[in-house]
């Protein structure tokens, strides 16, 4: 291989030169030369910074039409987050070079973009090519005025730009001899990129951050970056997609990508700000390799409050076009899908969700309000229904409602939101659930879930139906399994892994997974209860009550107090049971779901009458307490009863 400033490569560039055309733009007294990339006025050349060249440009390209602030920013910082000060800054030092003060060839429209409204011709024709005087002193042969050395740098960060450097090469024919040597180590270090596989398989998009000082507007910016995730989470080429339930734990946090990448093992992180003025809308965003350290991309956009529901796909669409990976039409078309034309009907929907991960008994209520309100809105909103479904489902299993009445509110919605769009993986999962609980259905439970599965292969939700499903049933080793799955798509999430452990009675495997979770910010009232739940099955009562006791001094709920009096009667203290058995009886009008927990507490006082008579009720209520039934180690001192297998067999458990 020649090195730049030898004959062979000045004579490799010449050739390649003589096959450009001179390409030129005349408007006024002013010619821009795209070919020699300069701005001249008659015969004088006028200065201008590379970036401003590169805007102009775009302008005169597309004369007499609208071009937003986005478009040029992208003209200009293709591959950097900007400000829009950076633009302001930019079109001023064009306005300098022009004389256009009064903004009459740039003209500005309000809130929409910019004009070039000089009449401008163009001239394409062969040039003659004047040769390039090379330096002694080495490869200095690039002029001031081209933007070849920040193409090339970026080119080579990011082990692409190709074509680029293809636009490069014709904007600035005379830096071509100079850069054949360099084109052919990125060349080299692209084909060596691709064939080491070293590609962005993973991401995790961190709660994106509101700084419009209105704490009103944080559903917006949660909504946001939830919905990226949805958006992603659809592309079979990501192998993880973290869910926005992990994520969440970043709020409000100052964040360090590669360390959020080595916690939850990803390989890019994507951050974003947003703030909300009035009607406009101003949100920027940013993509980190974490393995390299390296931005791979970042933009800024600014729409009109009303465009939001377009906003999250527009983002997903282009990550996707950054990272270069190759999609079918059918999953194009799943990326940039749009679930309502309503713009309030979205953000009603939007607030529904935010309510719902509050996770307390007001805003449950709130959070059924909000996504009512949607769908009447958008009848044929799916997503609305979707969610719903899933507030009932929370109203349910924290007894805020009477489950019964509460499941099949949630099997109504959640049929709805499938016979809008039968690919929502979201109404699979609901009705799954609706399925299992409910209506006692377990093959078509099965189905739901591996019909949510199969349209995202990579929802850790999905994996976790299925894994709730399966323990259920008794089929503990492929419930473990689909666990192990959830767990490696969700890192943080809570439990769930440990929880089925326990149900396969591997009771020193499922203390140690739980135990992770204990004193992190993935650790809460859930952790504490279901290492007593571990510590009860293995006779260690004390440390298990000390379990519950945390449990409820984070969350006084009646089914905390009812998991205490478990732990009192198993360890044979029955005064201090039956006297809590007095307690959590009467809540039961008030607060619903106790049934199964109070007949946990009669079992393990050995009183069997009792015990039958509250899972007789649980089961009426399709309480959250009788559904690991066949399989829950707390109910083995009941399994020789026929009693019990009659139930079995009403829940349609027997095998």
């Amino acid at each position: 291989m020649s090195v730049p400033g030898t004959n062979s490569t000045a004579n490799q560039g010449q050739v390649l030169m003589q096959n450009l055309s001179h390409h030129r733009y005349f408007f006024g007294d002013f010619t821009l030369d795209i070919t020699r990339g300069c701005l001249l006025r008659g015969e004088g050349e006028v200065k201008i910074r590379p970036k401003s060249f590169a805007v102009l440009q775009h302008l005169v390209e597309n004369s007499g039409r609208l071009i937003s602030k986005d478009q040029l920013i992208r003209a200009g910082w293709a591959d950097t987050a900007v400000t829009d000060d950076s633009l302001v800054k930019c079109l001023k030092d064009i306005r300098q070079a022009l004389h256009d003060e009064a903004q009459e060839i740039i003209k500005t429209v309000p809130r929409r973009g910019y004009i070039f409204a000089a009449e401008v011709s163009e001239d394409t024709a062969a040039a003659p090519i004047t040769p390039v005087k090379e330096e002694t002193s080495g490869v200095q042969l690039i002029s001031e005025r081209t933007d070849w050395q920040i193409i090339e740098g970026q080119a080579a960060t990011n082990q692409i730009g190709f074509t680029r450097v293809t636009s490069a090469i014709k904007r600035h024919w005379w830096v071509v001899a100079a850069s054949l040597l360099a084109l052919a180590i990125i060349t080299t270090a692209a084909v060596y990129f691709a064939r080491s596989g070293d590609v962005i398989d993973s991401i995790a998009v961190m709660p994106f951050v509101n700084v419009s000082n209105n704490a009103d507007t944080d559903y917006l910016s949660d909504g946001i970056s939830d919905s990226v995730i949805n958006s992603l989470s659809q592309l079979p080429n990501f192998k993880k997609v973290i869910p926005f339930s992990s994520v969440f734990r970043y709020k409000g946090k100052q964040i360090d990508p590669q360390s959020v990448g080595r916690e939850l093992n990803v390989r890019a992180v994507l951050t974003g700000r947003l703030v909300l003025r009035g009607d406009d809308l101003l949100v920027s965003t940013e993509l980190v390799d974490v393995k390299n350290n390296k931005l791979l991309w970042g933009e800024q956009y600014n729409r009109r409050f009303a465009d939001v529901v377009n906003l999250q796909s527009e983002i997903a669409q282009q990550i996707s076009e950054r990272l270069r990976l190759k999609l079918t039409g059918e999953q194009k078309e799943r990326l940039t899908k749009r679930y309502t034309e309503n713009t309030e009907a979205y953000q009603l929907y939007l607030q529904g969700r935010y309510y719902r991960r509050k996770l307390t008994d007001e805003s449950r209520i709130k959070s059924g309000e909000y996504f009512q309100k949607a769908i009447e809105k958008d009848p044929n909103f799916a997503l609305g229904y979707a969610g719903l479904a899933g507030t009932y489902m929370t109203l349910a299993l924290y007894g805020q409602m009477p489950p019964k009445e509460a499941w099949q509110k949630a099997e109504e919605a959640a049929v709805k939101a499938l016979a809008i769009d039968d690919t929502l993986g979201e109404g699979h999962i609901s009705l799954g659930y609706v399925k299992m609980r409910y209506d006692w259905d377990w093959p078509g439970a099965e189905r739901e879930f591996k019909r949510a599965i199969e349209l995202n292969p990579d929802s850790a939700q999905s994996h976790a139906g299925y894994a709730n499903l399966l323990r259920c049933v008794g089929r503990v080793d492929e419930a473990i399994a689909e666990a192990k799955r959830s767990q490696e798509l969700d890192p943080l999430s809570t439990g769930f892994l440990g929880e089925t452990l326990y149900f396969a009675r591997r009771y020193d495997e499922a203390v140690a997974e739980v135990q992770k979770e204990v004193g992190t910010s993935r650790g809460g009232a859930g952790t504490y209860l279901e290492l007593g739940e571990i510590y009860i099955q293995q006779g260690r009562y004390d440390e298990a009550l000390a379990e519950m006791l945390k449990a409820r001094a984070l969350v006084e709920r009646p089914r905390q107090l009812a998991r205490i009096g478990y732990v009192y009667a198993a360890a044979g203290k029955r005064d201090e049971a039956i006297k809590i058995l007095a307690e959590v009886k009467g809540p039961t009008t008030e607060r619903y779901d106790l049934a199964g927990y109070i007949a946990d507490i009669y079992a393990a006082l050995g009183d069997k009458d009792q015990a039958f008579a509250w899972l007789e009720k649980a089961c009426d209520q399709r309480e959250q307490g009788v559904f690991d039934l066949k399989v829950g180690p707390r109910w083995d001192t009941l399994r020789s009863d026929s009693r019990f297998t009659a139930l079995l067999w009403r829940m349609k458990l027997a095998s």
